[in-house]
């Protein structure tokens, strides 16, 4: 709740924002057009909107790993180059290994250069001033997955009619190190006749895999690394609505109301709650805006933001079973072990003062190399605290 009033910080970083869309009235729109049929369209237009000439040709360069090769390599050159040109903080920068001479090529990757410098498009050749235009590639970009992963969950859904909308979703978390900015975590599509709440339980988070404490009567005796906290509570703000997870009074759009009494009324706009809860609210019944970052709130402090990138109606070629299925996700940054430095850490250990920091991240061998202090005095407040295995919902 403490970032709540930033909300509007994030909204510059996406958009332009559509008009508020009525999903249900997009269904109903849609579903009252005339099917598009194959067979009615001219196949000359369809022959001469073709791309298939520079399908074959790429394909044949990419198969080929000795020109597949050589393209990648003549690419990341020149982009380097003209990321360098335009540097002017005179930093040192890395010696950059260049291409081999022309007549030490084999001759197929000679051939495809020829081929390529002949090209008499103006825009073809990368120019120095396209520094402004490109960036490299963020962390955010890799995806472990080669085709959308399916929902295991109880709550999967299959198409029961073509007559229903696709809405695909990418969620954003904040930085750690700049709380102003948001990075993508994920992204998903479910269909329009699933609720809210199957949204947001698909989404993977690390909260979701923190291990529940143990007591032995009133002592804390460590963590089950087989259970997590059940009934975590989750709420999601969207258009002014707050829609809860439906716990009575422990509902965490009932605290988020609560807490905005607490504050200046002129600070935001008033809000309202849902009478419905994630659970039994489906998307068709939302009316939204796509590219606007949609806050979420959940496992008591873990903030996301959900931005509705597209909506549109079932294809032929989609998955018939297991939405929200899962488009991306951006693996998950371990911390390496501070004893070793080479595998990453799997225990967090708190107090302990034979170690330069606390908490510290060690392996599994590091920690059990080092052993419990032996004096008890100096054991007192040493905590071991396992990290999560990013299991639920990140493996395919």
């Amino acid at each position: 709740m403490a970032h709540l009033n930033s909300i509007l910080a994030f909204e510059s970083r996406f958009g332009p924002q559509s008009n508020l869309i009525d999903i249900t009235a997009f269904v109903q729109s849609a579903n009252n057009q005339t099917p598009f049929q194959v067979g009615e369209v001219d196949h000359g237009i369809i022959q001469e909107c073709s791309v298939d000439d520079l399908k074959y040709s790429l394909e044949d360069v990419l198969n080929n790993p000795r020109l597949a090769a050589h393209v990648l390599k003549n690419h990341e050159l020149t982009v380097n180059a003209i990321h360098e040109s335009a540097d002017t903080s005179g930093k040192r920068k890395r010696r950059r290994m260049n291409l081999p001479e022309p007549i030490l090529e084999h001759p197929e990757v000679t051939a495809l250069q020829r081929k390529l410098d002949a090209v008499k498009l103006k825009s073809w050749p990368y120019l120095l001033g396209s520094a402004a235009f490109l960036r490299g590639p963020r962390f955010t970009d890799l995806n472990p997955f080669t085709e959308p992963k399916l929902s295991l969950s109880s709550s999967a859904a299959a198409v029961s009619s073509n007559r229903e909308a696709v809405l695909t979703v990418t969620v954003f978390h904040r930085l750690p190190y700049r709380l102003t900015a948001a990075a993508r975590s994920s992204q998903h599509a479910a269909l329009s006749s699933q609720s809210l709440g199957d949204l947001v339980n698909c989404i993977p988070c690390v909260s979701n895999e923190m291990p529940e404490e143990t007591y032995k009567g009133d002592e804390f005796a460590g963590y089950d690394l087989n259970t997590t906290h059940e009934n975590p509570g989750a709420v999601v703000l969207i258009e002014g609505v707050l829609y809860g997870d439906g716990q009575g009074e422990q509902d965490y759009a009932n605290k988020v109301l609560k807490q905005l009494e607490e504050l200046p009324i002129d600070q935001l706009d008033p809000l309202a709650k849902s009478p419905t809860s994630l659970n039994s609210t489906p998307l068709s019944s939302l009316s939204l805006k796509l590219n606007k970052p949609y806050w979420f709130l959940h496992r008591g402090n873990c903030e996301h933001f959900l931005v509705f990138d597209q909506i549109r109606m079932l294809h032929q070629t989609d998955p018939k079973e297991g939405y929200p299925l899962t488009l991306q996700i951006t693996p998950p940054q371990l911390d390496l072990c501070r004893g070793c430095s080479r595998v990453p850490a799997v225990w967090s250990i708190v107090g302990d003062m034979r170690l330069g920091e606390s908490p510290c991240p060690l392996c599994h061998p590091c920690w059990t190399m080092m052993g419990i202090p032996k004096d008890e005095q100096a054991m007192q407040g040493i905590l071991a605290v396992p990290l999560p295995k990013h299991v639920a919902g990140w493996r395919s």
